[in-house]
């Protein structure tokens, strides 16, 4: 649940920090008051993108915070776990957005990502836009509805892993086929390639190995004077600094003679001799290996040159690609006898995941079919409640066509989401045949209809917040009373908030808060105020009569808000 919204410094919001309530709880005011900037801010704590204009003029950050009551949902705090952040009963997240950089997300307190925020957000608030119900346009949306109301999504999960593994055993299939076609064309090609990259006897990081031996080669004077200098030094010529050491080491060992105490002394010129005699070693060996052979050079040059050749003729980026193909090629000159048992096993396979596939194709099919049916019911029940009970609701089941990704499995045409497409229909008149939703629905239709949807998909659901913005589009009078009911009922089971111009609406609501706008030193300032009774009722008649409130609208208004609430008028 939505306990706190604090946001700063985002459009014309200076600063506002909203308490909400468990229940219905409702937002109102004048149009551009501020209520978009609000849920605009709600779903920046969902992770949407950022607005280049959302950020408050003259300000350099803007900020949103929410805190959330997680107390009743334990796979919050598993996927907070899962991320490395601890939780208990309460979650807050807050977002920093900035004109200069990407900004920052924080979750109690941890540098998060906006990744995170959007998994974990999906969990913690549901928001339904003014143009939500245009889901129900989307024709490829309707299925997705099917699936979420039948439970259905576990089944569809099982299927799409079976589809993939058995479009992947059959891509897998065409390739070898694919290769047997062209091995027996391409033999003589092959045995030729293949003769001449084993008599280039390439190997994996010889291309490194040159290039390193080439750079020494080509410093190898360099690399000489610096060794036999330093060795000389050390070592090999008259007062090098291992004599001068042997000469401190011996004055040392007349110091501690006279002196026990100058022992550890001792030790430590002693160690350091011999460390730099074994220095001096390790240059001479260094100095014996450096490779002066301009020989060399010129057969690394035309090592060089062979490899590039052989690299734009099999057109590789490297020596282990031409490897590779070789590998290929050796395969495919082994004869069909290897491929046409690799074949066959995948064919075995395939044949299996194709089963495999159909099988769970018909579990999922026969779970639409009865979730369509009740589907039906349950969406013609809450339209008749919602001032639409003639309407009559139907779920248009096909089969799959078949283009693209769809295949054929066991006589079945089947594609990623299963044999069958979805379409919801409807016919709001008696004795009209059911049509496309998508194409003879009216707004104030298609948002009653999603409205029903989604209370019967929320129903087995408890405790979830649920954000509507201005589900009113396109209805009035009872049919708003009737919506404000509806919304009210879900808010037995949920949180919800609801931005609406409709007084019908926000009649209903537990909990009501006054979104305004005014004007401070120069600015547009807007503020949320919690409305108590009386200015609840001051509020219902200025969207009831505009700015010619009367005594007639408030009685009216009040009339309203009592029936609304069930109380005595």
């Amino acid at each position: 649940m939505l306990r706190e919204l604090h946001i700063e410094n985002l459009a014309i919001i200076d600063q506002v920090r909203i308490g909400f309530n468990a229940g219905f709880n409702v937002l109102t005011g004048e149009t551009g008051a501020g209520k978009s900037i609000i849920l605009n801010a709600l779903n920046l704590i969902l992770g949407d993108r950022v607005k280049d204009d959302i950020i408050r003029s003259h300000e350099e950050e803007g900020i949103v915070e929410a805190l959330f009551d997680c107390s009743v949902n334990p796979e919050i705090r598993r996927l907070l776990q899962e991320k490395g952040i601890e939780a208990d009963d309460t979650i807050v997240i807050k977002r920093i957005i900035s004109r200069k950089d990407k900004g920052k997300v924080y979750i109690n307190g941890h540098l998060a990502t906006l990744q995170m925020i959007s998994q974990i957000g999906e969990e913690l608030l549901n928001i339904y836009g003014q143009h939500q119900h245009q889901v129900l346009r989307k024709v490829e949306n309707h299925l997705d509805i099917l699936d979420e109301f039948g439970g259905l999504q576990s089944l569809r999960g099982e299927f799409q892993e079976a589809y993939k593994g058995q479009r992947s055993l059959a891509r897998r299939l065409q390739e070898l086929k694919d290769d047997k076609e062209r091995g027996e064309h391409e033999r003589d090609l092959w045995t030729f390639q293949l003769k001449e990259i084993e008599a280039a006897r390439l190997r994996p990081g010889e291309e490194e190995e040159l290039r390193q031996e080439r750079h020494l080669l080509k410093n190898a004077q360099r690399l000489m004077q610096l060794a036999g200098s330093s060795e000389r030094l050390l070592y090999s010529e008259g007062g090098s600094i291992v004599e001068k050491l042997g000469t401190v080491e011996r004055d040392i060992d007349a110091l501690t003679a006279l002196d026990s105490a100058a022992a550890p002394l001792k030790e430590a010129v002693s160690s350091a001799l011999v460390q730099l005699e074994e220095a001096a070693g390790q240059l001479k060996g260094y100095l014996a290996k450096v490779d002066l052979d301009p020989n060399r050079l010129e057969d690394i040059e035309s090592r060089f040159d062979e490899l590039q050749r052989l690299k734009r003729k099999y057109k590789a980026e490297t020596v282990e690609e031409i490897i590779a193909y070789q590998a290929r090629i050796e395969r495919g000159l082994q004869g069909t006898a290897d491929l046409d048992a690799d074949i066959a096993l995948l064919e075995r396979q395939t044949k299996e995941g194709e089963s495999k596939v159909g099988e769970v194709a018909a579990r999922l099919s026969q779970g639409r079919q009865e979730a369509a049916h009740r589907l039906k019911q349950e969406i013609e029940r809450e339209l008749g409640t919602l001032a639409m009970e003639r309407t009559t609701f139907a779920v248009q089941m096909t089969p799959v066509a078949g283009s693209g990704d769809v295949v054929e499995v066991e006589g079945v045409m089947v594609g990623p989401r299963g044999a069958e497409e979805v379409e919801f229909l409807i016919s709001p008149n008696i004795g009209e045949e059911p049509r496309p939703l998508s194409k003879i629905a009216s707004g104030g239709e298609l948002s009653r209809i999603m409205l029903a949807i989604k209370k019967i998909l929320t129903k087995g659901a408890h405790d979830q917040t649920l954000v509507f913005d201005e589900v009113d589009a396109g209805i009035g009078g009872q049919t708003a009373e009737v919506v404000g009911h509806t919304l009210q009922d879900l808010a037995r089971y949920h949180q919800i908030l609801c931005v609406t111009h409709l007084p019908q609406i926000a009649a209903f609501g537990t909990t009501h808060y006054h979104v305004a706008k005014r004007e401070e030193q120069g600015r547009t300032i807007t503020s949320v105020e919690r409305l108590e009774e009386d200015t609840v009722v001051e509020e219902l008649a200025r969207m009831l009569g505009g700015t010619g409130v009367t005594a007639a609208t408030r009685t009216h208004a009040h009339e309203m808000m009592q029936r609304a609430r069930g109380g005595a008028l």
